[in-house]
């Protein structure tokens, strides 16, 4: 069983004081892991190596829950990451141990909590774009203009006088942009020519 510690700097503060005298209340640690704060979970790189190691019987310790996690979804996706790994996390300012009956069950009410806000959140996502829609603004990337000379290309294509590669590096789009393009202006891959029995 090892005992890891995990500490997060604000971005110009090099002084780990407080957080190190909290966990040096516990003590003992097999090692400590120190990332600096760039305010998203993705850029914390110490974070995830220390998840990565965890073994059954590890016991994760930190400060306090914001110093360990950007947010609620971020949260619940690290505990999910320990409690998979047969791992448990302490926090000490918001005395959560998952290791007793109460830390568990904290940490369902705050994974129901988190579930609920993605729900509210993809709804009103999706009420906007209804919204948007309705009243005439286009959602997702700006169509992409036809290139110069592709219905030409298209039909040189489509006649099976070029391919399909050809016929994207002519038009200067990708092949899934080319086909998808010739598609809707009514262009059809030309059919395959069967092989003579030899």
């Amino acid at each position: 069983m090892a005992r890891y510690g995990y500490i997060l700097l604000d971005r110009h503060d090099s002084d780990i004081s407080r957080q190190a005298m909290q966990l040096d209340t516990i003590g003992g640690f097999t090692r400590l892991f120190i990332d600096r704060d760039l305010k998203t979970s993705s850029g914390r790189e110490q974070r995830r190596r220390l998840l990565a190691q965890l073994q059954s019987g590890d016991i994760v310790y930190t400060a306090s829950i914001d110093r360990f996690c950007c947010h609620l979804r971020d949260f619940v996706a690290c505990m999910d990451q320990i409690g998979q790994a047969g791992a448990d996390l302490v926090v000490l300012e918001e005395v959560l141990d998952t290791r007793s009956q109460s830390g568990r069950q904290t940490l369902k009410t705050l994974a129901a909590f988190e579930k609920l806000d993605f729900t509210y959140q993809s709804e009103r996502k999706k009420a906007g774009i209804r919204q948007a829609r309705a009243s005439g603004r286009r959602i997702g990337r700006p169509p992409m203009p036809i290139p110069p000379g592709f219905r030409d290309i298209c039909r040189d294509w489509a006649e099976g006088r070029i391919s399909g590669r050809e016929a994207a590096a002519r038009s200067g789009l990708k092949s899934t942009s080319f086909y998808k393009k010739a598609a809707e202006l009514g262009f059809k891959a030309p059919a395959r020519q069967k092989k003579a029995p030899s």
